[in-house]
């Protein structure tokens, strides 16, 4: 759902992928005619999108680039960015209001920033176990929407669209997955992750109790 939320361009644009993972959602972004800036923390997220996007797909870094850097100085990039993606990254963060004020000073006026948490009303989020020091774990269950979206006001944004994903067929799923690769079964959760995406159609609608929280703001003032 999030890649279709991703403005195509019609003129060149910048998109950030902050807290870009795998680099999925940074292809995505590209595939549409942006050009598009992945970041993460992690030396291996940025040597394996590297390899696949850039040298095996052959897409040009001018284009499309992965880069470790901290959220915290996004700043150091000195651009500013049309849309920015922040997908499963703020509940790791323990400062998250300073982390959304650093993006909100790389957006553009009336630029858009995607943004995804674990809805902490959900009870697979509320029962999770937490990292309080940080350490790369949840340092906090997720947020609900009016707990996310107050904060997003608070730091210079305007919630315009708001929208739970993940029903009970991708949770039960999802759920069968992390318990196989905590067991080292890959081949396992492989064939969880196929019967997720066969089943992902039985999730019709908004689910009652999301998963996830997506919400989409706007650059709406100075933080």
């Amino acid at each position: 759902m999030l890649s279709r939320a991703i403005s195509r361009a019609d003129a060149p644009r910048w998109v950030l992928d902050a807290g870009c993972g795998n680099g999925m959602l940074s292809y995505a972004a590209w595939r549409k005619g942006n050009r598009v800036i992945g970041i993460t923390i992690k030396e291996r997220e940025v040597r394996g999108c590297r390899e696949f996007y850039n040298h095996f797909l052959g897409i040009p870094d001018s284009e499309l680039s992965f880069q470790l850097l901290d959220i915290m100085e996004v700043r150091r990039l000195e651009r500013n960015f049309n849309e920015i993606i922040c997908c499963e990254v703020l509940e790791h963060i323990l400062d998250d209001a300073a982390c959304l004020r650093a993006l909100h000073d790389v957006l553009l006026a009336g630029g858009t920033l995607h943004v995804t948490t674990p809805n902490a009303d959900h009870p697979d989020n509320r029962n999770a176990a937490l990292v309080p020091d940080g350490g790369g774990g949840h340092v906090r269950q997720g947020y609900t929407v009016e707990s996310l979206s107050a904060l997003l006001a608070g730091c210079g944004f305007r919630v315009v669209a708001c929208r739970g994903l993940g029903g009970k067929w991708r949770q039960s799923c999802n759920r069968r997955i992390l318990a196989r690769l905590a067991r080292r079964r890959c081949g396992a959760a492989v064939l969880w992750f196929v019967a997720g995406l066969a089943l992902a159609g039985l999730d019709r609608g908004e689910p009652p109790t999301p998963y996830i929280i997506y919400v989409r703001a706007v650059r709406d003032r100075d933080a």
